[in-house]
């Protein structure tokens, strides 16, 4: 579900920065997934786990849920998360889902339609402005990165690479995209700080959920 915004606070700031060629804001961090890392190495799935805390994060937060469609600002309900995942042949294909809080339920979605994709060789993604991209680049560390983009499709991006092990601590870099009318520097602050505050407690969130299966 979505709902035009008349009175979007930041309509002023949105119109300054959507009328140049680039109006997406571009940040790279690293941070610590030593909780993920180490869950998933017994539990498989680092792709779909890291996606979750994420998306988890990402619905918490106004300024991910905020579009412009048709030259209107939208705030959506719920956002879904759409996954990139590699075909044969040096090609890719995308994935979505509705989303799912409780962490079993957002795995066994992720691993259906993940299944479903790859045995059909093509895209299950039905377009939808109201889902988050995340694709993951786990051959190598960057520091810095810029994805293709089009300022008509204000849809909020995120990239992780290659992990690191530092002191017994693992850590990767997370490229995050967001339209610079909806987000600046302070959101995306208040977005590291819930992502790390969810890890953090991830026992909290994910432990009732392994000793129920």
């Amino acid at each position: 579900m979505k709902q035009e915004v008349k009175d979007f606070k930041r309509k002023k700031l949105f119109d300054y920065y959507h009328k140049r060629t680039n109006p997406f804001l571009f940040v790279t961090t690293k941070i610590d997934i030593t909780n993920i890392v180490n869950y998933c190495k017994i539990h498989k799935n680092h792709y779909a786990t890291i996606g979750y805390f994420i998306s988890l994060a990402v619905n918490e937060l106004d300024c991910f849920k905020y579009r412009f469609e048709n030259n209107k600002i939208y705030k959506y309900d719920s956002i879904r998360p759409s996954f990139v995942q590699m075909l044969d042949d040096d090609k890719i294909g995308f994935f979505s889902y509705d989303m799912k809080n409780d962490f079993k339920e957002y795995i066994e979605s992720f691993e259906c339609n993940q299944t479903k994709l790859l045995t059909k060789g093509k895209s299950i993604d039905v377009p939808d402005q109201g889902e988050v991209w995340f694709s993951c680049a786990p051959w190598f560390e960057f520091t810095s990165l810029v994805v293709p983009f089009d300022k008509n499709i204000t849809i909020p991006q995120f990239i992780w690479g290659k992990f690191t092990e530092e002191n017994n601590r693992y850590y990767t870099n997370l490229m995050i995209m967001a339209h610079h009318g909806f987000a600046d520097g302070n959101h995306i602050s208040k977005f590291l700080k819930l992502l790390k505050d969810k890890i953090d407690d991830f026992d909290k969130i994910i432990k009732k959920e392994v000793n129920r299966s």
